[in-house]
This record gives structure tokens, C-alpha cells and sequence, in this order.
């Protein structure tokens, strides 16, 4: 029996490199994919939810709120994180309907939704004492 000779590939060295480099390019956007659509393609960042009172808040930032008394038990939710039972408390010179925080965070404020959807974080603690 005798042994075949492989032919030359017809397709140059170039060619071969290119389709791998394409190839490369569309493995990585494909295993990519899925973390760019799952953040939201790179928009609003995953806000953290808390459930208190038959109420949904949402997570904003507002450096500078000062929380006061206790007022119950919550639940968190979002970003990839367990439920979790969390200690709420009401905020200085804001309603609990409006806003309440959570023990151990100083720098969130719990916003329910609609409740001053335009104001900035700067903004966000003025709003909320109106």
C-alpha cells in the first residue's frame, strides 16, 4: 500500500492568519455578550432594591443623609445578591413613605419609586425633605 502525499494547502499563510485573528474576534464578543447585556450595556448601573412596608425603594446615592430611629425589617434584593433581611431606619427630616435607609450603609438612601426620579445625588436629600 502506498502512502498519499498531502497537498499544499491553496490557501496562503496570510489568508490562514486572517481567518484566525476573525475567528478570535468573534469567540471573544460572543463570550462578552452576554456580561454587556446582563449590565445593561454599559448604562445605568444594577440599583439594589429593598422591600419595606408593601413598598419598593430604590437604592441612590446621597452622601450626607443622617439616619434616626428604627422602624423595621426590610428585604434587599438585586444585583446579583440573595434576599437579605435588612434593619430600615427613617432618614432626618424625610418621610418613610418617601425615603428610609439601612443600618450599616451610610452612603445609599432608599428612594421609593417615582418619588424625585429627576434629582441628582447632590440634589436627591432636598428633594426629599420638601
Amino acid at each position: 500500500m502506498a502512502l498519499r502525499r498531502l497537498e499544499p494547502s491553496r490557501i496562503g499563510r496570510r489568508w490562514r492568519l486572517l481567518i484566525g485573528l476573525v475567528a478570535t474576534v468573534v469567540i471573544a464578543a460572543v463570550l462578552v455578550a452576554p456580561v454587556v447585556i446582563s449590565s445593561g450595556g454599559g448604562g445605568k448601573p444594577c440599583a439594589a432594591t429593598l422591600l419595606y412596608g408593601g413598598r419598593t425603594y430604590v437604592a441612590r446615592d446621597a452622601g450626607g443623609s443622617v439616619q434616626a430611629i428604627a422602624i423595621g425589617v426590610g428585604v434587599t434584593r438585586g444585583c446579583g445578591v440573595a434576599p437579605a433581611n435588612v434593619n430600615v431606619r427613617s432618614l432626618t427630616g424625610v418621610d418613610p413613605v418617601d425615603a428610609i435607609g439601612i443600618s450599616g450603609d451610610q452612603t445609599s438612601v432608599y428612594v421609593r419609586r417615582g418619588v424625585c426620579p429627576s434629582a441628582t445625588s447632590a440634589t436627591l436629600l432636598g428633594c426629599l425633605r420638601r
